[in-house]
């Protein structure tokens, strides 16, 4: 017993490191990173669009997020020193990407009139602690979901997106923004009746919504879409919070890829 005792307490403890900023923990994030820019690419493809260009503006956009992501927690953290190494290194990279991109497409320079102040927002919410607030995910759900209109203009001046893109995007908004109302309402805003019908509201107004978009978008299968979201933003939470029950952060994410992968469905099947 003695020795036993003695043991564990001569056992050196080790300190819990806090992060250090290298690899996002943001993982519904992805998916909002990466499909607008893959609806964005599947139309350049079936239009014989610029390929390349494309190609590189997701790696740029990719290292971009990386560096966002460092230099929020940075902030967030009051300038603590540990982030520096990956805020410098992914800074670098970005950069890099950015100046070759804009060397190849110069034109796409105008649209730092929309993505500045949106990122500009973001970053000002890190540091007042407040990224997790409704604003900063509609601020970062926006700039995600500008990307296919980029990857088809000429700038923003003049005008060249089609409508039938700009439908895209504002689909994109429209579901990513709901799945910020929708896992809050699971997450950290479990239980709370107010959150819950804001997100069911949001979902049944997309659902006429979406018969405004351009024709040659699957309106029908798009409202059929949002009307199924609209259903599973009052069931899911109804069986769960609302009830003392809580799902766990996997089963939330396996959701969320299950109805991603189905709009991609409607999207580039249909």
């Amino acid at each position: 017993m003695v020795v036993a005792m003695s043991t564990t307490a001569t056992r050196p403890v080790r300190p819990k490191r806090g992060s250090s900023g290298w690899m996002p923990n943001q993982h519904g994030a992805w998916a909002m990173l990466v499909v607008p820019w893959l609806l964005g690419f599947a139309w350049l493809v079936r239009n014989d669009g610029d390929i390349f260009s494309s190609v590189l503006l997701l790696a740029c956009w990719m290292v971009g997020y990386f560096a966002f992501f460092t230099t929020s927690q940075w902030l967030r953290s009051r300038m603590k020193p540990r982030y520096l190494p990956a805020l410098r290194t992914y800074a670098v990279a970005a950069g890099a990407l950015a100046v070759s991109l804009l060397l190849l497409k110069p034109e796409w320079l105008s649209w730092g009139v929309v993505f500045a102040p949106l990122v500009t927002l973001s970053l000002w919410l890190s540091w007042r602690r407040r990224d997790r607030t409704l604003l900063s995910g509609a601020s970062t759900v926006a700039a995600a979901s500008l990307l296919p209109m980029v990857m088809v203009s000429d700038g923003l001046w003049p005008w060249t997106v089609l409508p039938e893109v700009v439908g895209i995007s504002l689909v994109c908004f429209g579901y990513f923004f709901g799945t910020v109302l929708y896992v809050k309402t699971i997450i950290r805003e479990r239980g709370n009746r107010g959150w819950v019908a804001a997100s069911v509201a949001w979902h049944l107004v997309l659902v006429p919504a979406a018969f405004l978009l351009p024709d040659v978008l699957p309106r029908v299968l798009l409202a059929s879409f949002f009307a199924l979201m609209a259903l599973r933003a009052w069931l899911v939470p109804w069986l769960g919070p609302l009830r003392g029950r809580n799902f766990s952060a996997k089963a939330v994410g396996i959701g969320e890829f299950v109805s991603t992968a189905l709009l991609l469905g409607v999207l580039l099947v249909f």
